[in-house]
Parts: C-alpha cells; structure tokens; sequence
C-alpha cells in the first residue's frame, strides 16, 4: 500500500520540481539544499528533510543531482497514470496550468472545461462546455479532480454535483468553504485573504 507523505512535504516538493525544470539542462546540473531553500523562501533542514523522505540523499561536495531528483520527486507524488482534470469557470488560469502540463508532460491533463452560458466559447483549445453538461462529461470521461472558480452563489451547488459525479478531489478557488463527504479531498485556496494579505505586507517598512 502507497505510504502517503505530510500533506506540506507533497506542496515542498511541488515546488522543488517546479524550480529544478529551469535548471536541468545545466552542463553540471546539481543544486545545494541551500540553494533550493533560499529560492523557496524556506530553510535547507526542510528541503533535506523532504528529500530524505522520498529516499534521496545529496552529495556533500556536489549536492543534488537535478535530472535524478526531478525524477525521484515525479515518482514520489505522481500517479503512474495520467490523471484528468476538469476547470470550472475557466480563464487565463486554465490556459496556464494547461501549458504548463503540456510542457512538462505531467500526470495531471485537463480534459473539459465548463463556463456559464449557453454557447461557450473554447478556451484556448481546450474542450469546453455549458455547466449544465456537468455530470454527464464528469462521469464519461472519469474525470477525477475538479477546480471550482465560480461565483459564491454556486459553489455550494456544483460542489454537491461533483461529489454526485464521482469527483474526489477538489481545488476551491471560490471564497466559500466547502463542507464535504470525507472521502473527497478538498484543497481551500482563501484568494480573498491571500489579497488581504499582500495588501498589508506591501505597506511594510522598506516596500514603499
């Protein structure tokens, strides 16, 4: 059975992943868990920490070879399958996430988008539908994880028709928490707070 990592290491090496692509063509690719850290804004005990955790030690003279962790952390947090994903209430984000997929040949594809209205547009070749076409496309094309970025006064409802459809997993970009079966894995990403946030912090002494 799969030993599942702490939910912050599996968002660590995400981003370890994402750095490294930019280095791996490097004629002597190897980085220091310094350097990760500093680029990451954490601390080397934690990048060490992590790759221990999937089995990956460094050199103490040359540090992580880049190619061969890329390669242990796709092991680590991918499925062995490609796995599908659904935007609802698609936008420049989509288009995004889709290029960065396509670029990198990740586990993850976005196979449908759904917007409101009732001729939807595609949104940058990829397949797009009416949200009342939901449970069908959901169910037929196995459709797993959904991204939910619609407006307050339908997120609780197209949650409810996912979780019908058989979707597990859930990236909520809406500003309602959603209160969900156990069985679905919900990530809340708080855009409001996170706004709120950077709307303090740039005001600290020294961004001004």
């Amino acid at each position: 059975m799969r030993e599942f990592l702490p939910e912050k290491t599996v968002e660590r090496l995400s981003q370890y992943r994402r750095v490294l692509y930019n280095y791996q063509y490097l004629d002597h690719a190897f980085i220091f868990s310094h350097n990760l850290a500093r680029i990451l804004k954490t601390n080397a005990a934690n990048v060490r920490r992590d790759l221990m955790l999937i089995g990956v030690n460094g050199d103490v003279h040359k540090g992580y070879e880049i190619n061969e962790l890329i390669t242990k952390i796709s092991d680590a947090i991918d499925h062995d399958e490609p796995e599908k994903v659904a935007f609802i209430g698609i936008g420049e984000l989509g288009r995004t996430v889709s290029e960065y997929f396509t670029r990198f040949n990740s586990k993850l594809v976005i196979a449908a988008t759904f917007r409101f209205g009732q001729n939807p547009q595609p949104a940058y070749d990829l397949p797009c539908y009416n949200i009342s076409e939901l449970p069908h496309i959901i169910s037929k094309y196995q459709i797993r994880i959904c991204v939910v970025a619609v407006p307050i006064e339908f997120a609780k409802e197209i949650s409810a028709i996912l979780v019908h459809s058989g979707v597990l997993g859930i990236l909520n970009f809406s500003s309602v928490y959603l209160q969900l079966p156990p069985h679905i894995y919900v990530e809340n990403y708080d855009m409001i707070t996170k706004l709120e946030k950077v709307a303090y912090f740039m005001k600290k002494p020294g961004n001004l």
